[in-house]
C-alpha cells in the first residue's frame, strides 16, 4: 500500500513524501494513524539541526532526511500470523509512530510498541499518549507523590504532562513555573494549585511565599535547558527531589555540589523517556514498566483524570508541520500542543 510521510529535509525544510509499504511478515504489524502529535522538544532540536545525535556517526538512524515523530493514535490494518498481543484488523491502538499515515512494525525493533485504546478514548486524545509518558516520569521517579508539594519548571508540553500527572498522582500543592503566560494559563485550566511568573520576580521568593517553607519536596525541570538545572536544585527543600525530564541538551555550569547538593541532601534525578524502564530504575521502582504506563495515561485520558484543557492549541494537515515548527519556535504566546491529522 502506499502511504504519506513527513520529514524533515535538512534544518529549517520538511517535506510530505509517498512510499510503498509491502503487507507485513509472519512477525509484523499494520497500523493507520489517524492522529500523530509533535513532540516540541525533540522535533525542534532535528528541525533546526542542533540535536547532537545528527553528528553521531554510531546513529544512523539521526540523519537528514529525518523522519520525526514518536506518538500516534490509528487503527490496525493487518496483522502477521506470528505478531504477539492479539491485535485484529479495525484494533484501535495507540504506538509510538512517526508521522505518517501508515507505518509498519517489527517484532523486536524499539518502536514495536502498540496498545489497544479504552472504547471511550478519542484519536485526538490517544496521539498525545507517547508524549505524556515523559511528562509522566517525573511522577514514577519521585516514587511517593501523595500529599507531597511539587513545582514543575518550564511548562512547555512535557512540562504539561508532568503538571497533570502529579496531580492525577495526588501531589499538593502543585505549582506551574513559566515566563510565558499562554503556558500559565494551560495548566491553571487543568487545575494547578498555583502559577509563578519568573518575570514578576524572584522565584525561590514567591515559591517560598506560596507554599510558606524554604522550597517544595518535588521540583520537575522540564525546561530542556542545563542552565536551568542549578536553578531547580535552589528551588527543592532540604532533602527534596529535583527531577529532570526536559532533555537538556548542554552542559549545566556553577553547580554547587556541596553546598546546594551534598549539604542540603538534595536529590538528583533524570527521568526520561523509556530509561525509566531500564533495570537499574525497575529495581527502585519495580511496580512500573512501559506497558502499564502507556495502560494508565490511556485510561486517564479517556476519563478525564488527565486534562487536556488549554493543551491542545492547533490542528494541522502534514503540509502544515512546517508552519507548526516556526509557531513553536517563534511564537510561545499561542503555540503548544500540535496534533496532525491524517484522516
Amino acid at each position: 500500500m502506499k502511504a504519506r510521510q513527513a520529514v524533515i529535509l535538512e534544518p529549517y525544510k520538511v517535506g510530505v513524501r509517498e512510499v510503498e509499504i509491502p503487507d507485513p511478515g509472519p512477525n509484523q504489524i499494520l497500523v493507520a494513524a489517524e492522529c500523530s502529535a509533535i513532540s516540541a522538544g525533540t522535533e525542534l532540536a532535528v528541525y533546526t539541526g542542533s540535536h547532537q545525535w545528527l553528528k553521531d556517526p554510531n546513529m544512523p538512524d539521526w540523519k537528514f532526511p529525518f523522519r520525526s515523530g514518536y506518538s500516534a493514535a490509528g487503527r490496525v490494518l493487518k496483522v502477521g500470523k506470528d505478531f504477539p498481543g492479539g491485535f485484529q484488523e479495525g484494533d484501535r491502538v495507540s504506538f509510538p509512530g512517526n508521522h505518517a499515515s501508515a507505518e509498519l512494525f517489527t517484532v523486536g525493533h524499539e518502536r514495536c510498541r502498540i496498545w489497544k485504546m479504552p472504547d471511550d478514548l478519542t484519536f485526538e486524545r490517544a496521539a498525545v499518549a507517547c508524549i505524556a509518558r515523559y511528562g509522566l516520569g517525573a511522577s514514577i521517579r519521585a516514587g511517593l507523590t501523595l500529599g507531597r508539594s511539587a513545582a514543575v519548571l518550564g511548562l512547555g508540553i512535557i512540562g504539561q504532562f508532568a503538571v497533570r500527572c502529579l496531580m492525577a498522582a495526588g501531589a499538593s500543592p502543585v505549582v506551574g513555573i513559566d515566563e510565558v503566560q499562554m503556558r500559565r494559563d494551560a495548566v491553571k485550566a487543568a487545575g494547578v494549585d498555583f502559577v509563578i511568573d519568573p518575570k514578576a520576580g524572584d522565584v525561590k521568593q514567591q515559591l517560598a511565599a506560596y507554599l510558606g517553607t524554604k522550597g517544595a519536596e518535588i521540583i520537575v525541570d522540564a525546561t530542556g535547558v542545563p542552565a536551568a538545572i542549578p536553578t531547580a536544585m535552589g528551588l527543592a527543600c532540604d532533602a527534596g527531589q529535583v527531577i529532570v525530564v526536559g532533555s537538556p541538551r548542554g552542559i549545566a555550569q556553577n553547580v554547587n555540589f556541596y553546598d546546594d547538593l551534598h549539604r542540603r541532601y538534595i536529590e538528583v534525578s533524570g527521568a526520561h523517556g523509556n530509561m525509566l524502564f531500564e533495570p537499574a530504575h525497575i529495581r527502585l521502582n519495580g511496580a512500573w514498566d512501559i506497558n502499564k504506563a502507556q495502560h494508565w495515561l490511556l485510561r486517564v485520558l479517556a476519563n478525564g483524570r488527565l486534562s487536556l484543557a488549554g493543551l491542545v492549541r492547533h490542528t494541522i494537515v502534514p503540509e502544515q508541520l512546517g508552519e507548526a515548527y516556526e509557531g513553536l519556535l517563534k511564537n510561545k504566546d499561542e503555540y503548544l500542543g500540535v496534533i496532525m491529522k491524517w484522516v
